[in-house]
């Protein structure tokens, strides 16, 4: 398998899993954003994907290093 971006080969839930927090998305304002996965960038910072089951849009929000 060729390397391929973590953001290409994702896939994002159709539903928002049990007992997960959820968010209004801020782009259809539904309360369906979940929190999906966390990541890491080049300076080390945890980063976690926030993802709509409604619309698919997603965001990257800062963690907490403990997480």
């Amino acid at each position: 398998m060729t390397d391929v971006p973590v953001e290409r080969r994702t896939y994002f839930p159709q539903a928002v899993p049990a007992g997960a927090d959820r968010r209004p998305c801020p782009v259809c304002g539904r309360l369906t954003l979940a929190p999906w996965y966390l990541r890491r960038d080049r300076e080390r910072h945890v980063w976690r994907r926030w993802v709509c089951t409604a619309c698919q849009a997603h965001q990257d929000l800062p963690e907490d290093e403990s997480a």
